[in-house]
């Protein structure tokens, strides 16, 4: 029980620090905002902060790794088959990132700030290249899906950015309906097309 309440804590605490980061960039800018910052504004002093984190850059660095875990997480629940997955497949997957993007939507408008976007877009790439290519297994060797899947995931990350930006106009369902239609199309070409060129050349073999 001790421990449990210890955990509760240190959870509240993060949750707290989270909540005074998201609320100073906008203000100070992540430049300008310093420890001290952060610690009025999650009423909390200096060294409760450096229990968790090592500076301002290591909470950033945490936060993103931590919300990309969730993402991991997320996609987990849908397994991938790239050569059977279909378009209501697609759309389930493409609704469970936007859902849990949406899920901590400040946070990720805050990791579009110009100082720290590189770190969120790569490490979003990331999360969703290997999602990918987990489900490709050996055949992501191949030069040309290694393009395909490039182009993919960037444009994917890249709307998922848009739509971070202006989720008061743009509603994820109609996003989501729109990168189905898209992506599927684009994933028939790019790795159905491949792996029917490659039987055909087994067939000639034979």
């Amino acid at each position: 029980m001790g421990k449990d309440k210890v955990d509760l804590r240190v959870l509240k605490t993060k949750k707290s620090i989270k909540s005074a980061f998201i609320t100073l960039v906008p203000k100070k800018g992540y430049e300008r905002i310093t420890v001290q910052d952060i610690a009025d504004e999650a009423m909390i002093n200096r060294n409760t902060f450096y229990l968790h984190y090592e500076d301002k850059h290591d909470l950033m660095e945490k936060l993103c790794r931590d919300s990309m875990e969730n993402l991991n997480v997320c996609l987990s629940l849908n397994t991938l088959d790239i050569y059977t997955i279909n378009k209501e497949m697609l759309t389930s997957i493409l609704d469970n990132i936007f859902q849990n993007v949406e899920s901590d939507l400040d946070f990720f408008k805050v990791m579009l700030d110009l100082n720290s976007q590189p770190s969120f877009t790569f490490y979003l790439k990331e999360v969703l290249k290997n999602y990918i290519v987990n489900a490709l297994r050996d055949q992501y060797q191949e030069k040309d899906m290694k393009v395909g899947l490039e182009y993919i995931v960037s444009g994917l990350v890249g709307i998922i950015c848009l739509w971070i930006r202006e989720s008061n106009n743009l509603k994820h369902k109609a996003i989501v309906e729109q990168l189905s239609n898209i992506h599927f199309y684009n994933i028939q070409e790019v790795f159905f097309k491949e792996n029917t060129g490659r039987n055909n050349e087994e067939i000639k073999h034979d």
